[in-house]
C-alpha cells in the first residue's frame, strides 16, 4: 500500500482514467441535451464505430421520429436497427430491420437488413423442449432471404446452415413429444405419434428408436388389452416388428425384439387354441 502511494504514476493513472470517463460522459450528455440533429446523428456514427451500441441508440433514437421523411432517415434507421442487434435485444431488433425492409425496399442497406432480420429470428429461436414459434418465424425468414438474394453465395449458405439446425431442433422436439405419450404408457396415441414422426422425418436420427417405441407400445397395448382384442394387436405388433426388421436389419434392438414377436406369436396361437 504504501509503496502504491508513494509512486506518483500509480497515483496518475486512474486519475486520468477518471478524467478520460467523466470527459466521455460529459460529451454525451452534451449530445443528448443538443438541438442540432446533424450533431447527434454524426456523434451516434461515432459511437457505433467505436462500439458503444447503448449511446449510439440512445442519441437515435431521439432523433429519428425527426427525420422521417429526409436523406438521413434511412441510414440513421438501419444503424439503429444494427444497434439493437448489438446489444442482443433480438426481438427489437427483428421488428426494426422488417420495418426497415418495408420502408426502405430499395435501400443499398435492403440486403443486409433482410439478412439480419433472418439471423434476429435464428439467434431468438429457444432452446428445442420450449415453444418454437420463432424457429417457424426464423425458417420463413431464412428461405425469404435465399430467395430474394439467390447469388449472395456465403450468405445463401449461412442460410441454408442456420435452416438445417432449426429443422433438427424441430425435429427433436417432435420426436421427444411423440415419446412422452410412450412414457405416459398412453399407448394407442404413442401408436399413432410415433408413426407419423417416423413418416414425417424419414431420414431422422430418431427414426429407429421411433418404430421401435411403437413397436414395444403395441405390444403392451396387447398384453394389456380384453381378450376379445388381444389377437388383434398381438398381429399389429407382428406387423410392427416385420417391418421394424425390413428397414432395420442390423438394428440392435431385433435381438430384444424377437423376443417380443415370439411372445406376439405364442399369445395368438393360445388364443386360437383356447377357442376351439
Amino acid at each position: 500500500m504504501l509503496a502504491y502511494l508513494c509512486n506518483p504514476m500509480k497515483r496518475i493513472f486512474p486519475g486520468i482514467l477518471l478524467l478520460l470517463l467523466l470527459a466521455s460522459c460529459s460529451k454525451f450528455g452534451r449530445l443528448q441535451k443538443s438541438d442540432n440533429l446533424d450533431l447527434k446523428r454524426e456523434g451516434a456514427y461515432s459511437y457505433y464505430d467505436k462500439k458503444d451500441y447503448f449511446r449510439a441508440s440512445s442519441l437515435l433514437e431521439g432523433i429519428i421520429p425527426l427525420l422521417k421523411g429526409t436523406e438521413n432517415a434511412e441510414k440513421a434507421e438501419f444503424i439503429y436497427a444494427m444497434c439493437q442487434y448489438e446489444l442482443r435485444l433480438l426481438e427489437s431488433a427483428g421488428f426494426y430491420f422488417d420495418y426497415f425492409i418495408e420502408t426502405y425496399p430499395r435501400s443499398i442497406y435492403a440486403e443486409e437488413a433482410l439478412y439480419m432480420n433472418a439471423l434476429s429470428q435464428f439467434e431468438s429461436s429457444p432452446v428445442y423442449y420450449l415453444d418454437q414459434g420463432n424457429s417457424d418465424k426464423a425458417i420463413v425468414a431464412l428461405e425469404n432471404y435465399i430467395n430474394r438474394y439467390p447469388d449472395s453465395e456465403e450468405k445463401r449458405k449461412k442460410c441454408q446452415d442456420m435452416i438445417s439446425l432449426l429443422n433438427e431442433k424441430l425435429e427433436k422436439k417432435d420426436f421427444e413429444n411423440a415419446r412422452i405419450f410412450h412414457q405416459i404408457m398412453e399407448y394407442k396415441s404413442a401408436i399413432i405419434v410415433l408413426a407419423n414422426f417416423a413418416k414425417d422425418y424419414p431420414d431422422s436420427p430418431n427414426r429407429e428408436e421411433a418404430l421401435y417405441l411403437r413397436i414395444i407400445s403395441a405390444f403392451r397395448l396387447a398384453r394389456n388389452s380384453t381378450e376379445a382384442k388381444k389377437v388383434e394387436r398381438y398381429r399389429q405388433t407382428i406387423d410392427f416388428y416385420t417391418n421394424f426388421a425390413d428397414s432395420f436389419p442390423k438394428s440392435k434392438k431385433l435381438k430384444e425384439l424377437e423376443d417380443v414377436f415370439d411372445y406376439s406369436t405364442q399369445q395368438i396361437a393360445q388364443v386360437n387354441k383356447d377357442s376351439k
